[in-house]
């Protein structure tokens, strides 16, 4: 779902990491400072979006307001695994169970998320928490990045106070710290995206229904608003905890198989539509990531990596999605 490190880019600080990582990692009181700034922004913030720009009632075309869900969606998308993955090598490292440091987080996709902020508020309708909501977890993103920057030039050392003393390196307060700060601030986003993409969805089906009948671009829609579910619940669980996922990997199957028939059903009309055989790639891709990782688990044989190489091909799909293009059979 991440984009992988391309053309290297400056990481930008944001306005509230303006500090040096010495300020933000190993001066006396950073982390706690730098995450007070966050708190203060997103209060004050708040306060002045309330006043200013209350929250419009549905009043506008669905595809309009999901034009603008989209740049919050990719910033969750592109910074989600990277993010998760980085977490899990650095706190085997304090446990001794690697000396292999975590990956660098894709500034790239750090960008994304200031992508978001910028633009965000610029389209319509005002949506100022889940604005707010944004900023809060774009700030927190980048703060948990440098502390796994830290991590790494730490354990770039041979003398390395991770590996000498694990959980006891002056390090992991910040490490950790920055990691609840960030798994807080994603699933504030996360659920309001949710809140909204649900009636969005609901309404676009039904757009759809009453123009064309529940075919081809109906099972098209539905097939992946029905992957959401199982995607956004491994996404909070790890492998030993996922089974509790299966409900919705099961409601997927059922639109997937729809999906299957409604595509194979007319090779002609189907080749017409942009973009869908992409998706139906992709979509094949995702059930056989999904298949594998949820017998995975009923097997208590899942592994971490899994999860996010789900996560990943579910971003490759939704973004071919986006990218279908129906036109053409109206």
């Amino acid at each position: 779902m991440s984009p992988g490190p391309a053309t290297r880019i400056p990481r930008p600080t944001g306005r509230g990491l303006a500090a040096p990582l010495c300020v933000l990692l190993a001066c006396n009181g950073g982390v706690e400072g730098l995450q007070r700034q966050i708190s203060e922004r997103l209060q004050q913030g708040l306060t002045s979006s309330d006043k200013k720009r209350p929250e419009e009632p549905d009043r506008l075309p669905p595809e309009l307001v999901l034009n603008k869900l989209r740049l919050y969606v990719d910033c969750v998308g592109a910074t989600r695994v990277p993010l998760y993955d980085a977490y899990r090598d650095g706190a085997a490292a304090f446990a001794g169970r690697t000396r292999t440091p975590p990956a660098e987080i894709p500034p790239e996709a750090l960008d994304q998320c200031g992508k978001a902020e910028r633009e965000g508020p610029l389209l319509k309708p005002p949506l100022p928490a889940l604005e707010q909501a944004a900023a809060a977890y774009s700030d927190n993103s980048r703060l948990f990045a440098a502390t796994i920057d830290a991590v790494r030039e730490d354990m770039s050392h041979k003398a390395s106070s991770i590996e000498e003393d694990g959980e006891a390196s002056p390090i992991y307060n910040n490490f950790s710290d920055a990691y609840r700060g960030w798994d807080e601030a994603r699933r504030a986003l996360e659920g309001q995206i949710a809140v909204r993409q649900g009636r969005l969805d609901a309404a676009v089906l039904a757009e759809i229904e009453a123009r064309a009948g529940a075919g081809l671009e109906w099972h098209t829609r539905n097939v992946i608003i029905q992957a959401k579910p199982y995607v956004r619940c491994i996404g909070d669980h790890d492998e030993f905890t996922a089974g509790v996922c299966e409900a919705f990997h099961t409601a997927f199957s059922a639109a997937y198989a729809e999906f299957r028939a409604a595509y194979e059903s007319d090779p002609q009309a189907a080749a017409a539509v942009f973009w869908l055989p992409q998706l139906a790639d992709s979509l094949a891709e995702y059930a056989a990531a999904a298949d594998r990782l949820t017998q995975a688990i009923r097997d208590g044989k899942a592994r971490s990596g899994e999860i996010s190489a789900v996560v990943q091909e579910y971003g490759d799909a939704a973004h071919d999605g986006e990218t279908v293009n129906f036109a053409r059979l109206r």
